[in-house]
């Protein structure tokens, strides 16, 4: 029988955003569930889980940074993770989104964040990247899948979409990401000139939307801007607090955005931490969320979680993910999107409704980090062959 204790490699070479912030509270709730295991994590030198360094149990590697970053990502692939493995004496090798493209010494388990990578070729037109890069992302996504021992997924969308590929027939685990508490984030009021962008303009006692993503293209804030303008036009009062740049608006959004900001109904403060979010949400009437593509949308949990009544994308991720408790628009009809705003905003009864039923909704989810960690670690010692 092996000891209890695991040795686990955790390895996402680069990435960055939400998706990083929310597996760093992940990985840091393993470590406290689980203080008997060692964990080593293999980065890139810039990446933001050099943070974890202090933990007790945790040994941040740092890889690559000699050649482009693609190259070291091949490399890695088909040769450093493998080496690392035996080197550290890993019991099972932990890798988000690419791993390992030839069979490891120790076992495999790829979690997958990233719908681009299995969703269907036609969906892969919202990825940001040219067409040459998306698919080599997916071919070696399928390298990596093919020796892996188990997957981890978010939702059961992923997990099918999964199955379909070479009918893949190894275990595969749903686990969903959790919203953040006091005990895994302090919360922290808004910074000095967050707090001024939402004075200025139409100022705080105008109904506010929020919309918590990055920018890029499947994150459809074109339409926003489109179905804003409708409303401007209309001279309705009301706005969207956006966290991304002035700068990526008027990207996307051109002169129509820039005239939007300017009158107020815009109201892009860029990047919000962790730390700020609880008291960003406090701030808002309700949430906006018109993604064409997700996995498992941390703001689709976080608005459910804080009471925030939704209209979000009619899609298949959002209808499995929000169930009753989100109000659905077509995804590609600002009038639309408009239109549903516009009642939204004045039918606190309906947006009552719809946040008890997002309470009752996050029932479905882990409550907390700590819970996701440890349906993480029993999976990863099934595939290790630990006794759990």
């Amino acid at each position: 029988m092996m000891e209890d204790a695991l040795r686990i490699m955790f390895q996402y070479f680069t990435g960055g955003g939400g998706a990083l912030s929310n597996i760093i509270l992940l990985l840091q709730a393993v470590v406290r569930e689980y203080p008997g295991d060692h964990l080593d994590i293999l980065c890139s030198r810039s990446s933001d889980l050099h943070t974890l360094q202090s933990l007790p149990n945790v040994n941040v590697i740092s890889y690559g940074g000699n050649r482009h970053q693609e190259i070291d990502r091949v490399i890695l692939g088909l040769r450093g993770l493998n080496q690392l493995a035996r080197e550290r004496h890993s019991d099972v090798l932990w890798s988000l989104n690419l791993g390992s493209y030839v069979r490891t010494s120790a076992p495999q388990v790829l979690s997958v964040n990233n719908p681009h990578q299995v969703y269907p070729w036609e969906v892969t037109r919202l990825h940001p990247d040219n067409f040459i890069n998306v698919a080599a992302l997916r071919w070696f996504f399928r390298k990596s899948l093919s020796v892996s021992q188990g997957v981890i997924v978010q939702t059961p969308i992923m997990a099918e979409y999964i199955r379909n590929i070479g009918a893949y027939k190894k275990p595969i685990a749903i686990v969903p990401k959790a919203v953040e508490n006091s005990a895994d984030v302090k919360p922290e009021f808004l910074p000095v000139k967050m707090q001024q962008s939402l004075n200025d303009g139409l100022g705080r006692e105008t109904f506010t939307f929020l919309y918590v993503s990055t920018f890029t293209p499947h994150k459809n804030h074109k339409l926003l801007v489109e179905a804003f303008l409708i409303l401007a036009k209309a001279d309705i009062k009301v706005r969207a607090v956006l966290t991304i740049s002035p700068d990526d608006l008027v990207t996307c959004g051109g002169e129509k955005a820039q005239r939007l900001i300017s009158s107020g109904h815009l109201i892009p403060i860029g990047w919000a931490g962790k730390s700020y979010l609880k008291s960003l949400y406090d701030t808002c009437n309700a949430c906006l969320m018109p993604s064409l593509l997700e996995s498992l949308s941390s703001a689709h949990l976080e608005a459910m979680q804080w009471s925030k009544p939704q209209i979000t994308s009619d899609l298949p991720y959002s209808r499995d993910l929000c169930g009753n408790a989100a109000e659905y628009v077509p995804a590609d009809n600002p009038n639309a999107w408009a239109d549903s705003i516009r009642m939204f905003m004045n039918d606190p009864i309906r947006m009552a409704d719809l946040a008890e039923k997002g309470h009752i909704q996050m029932k479905k989810f882990p409550t907390t980090w700590a819970s996701a960690a440890q349906q993480v670690h029993g999976f990863l010692e099934r595939i290790a062959g630990h006794q759990a």
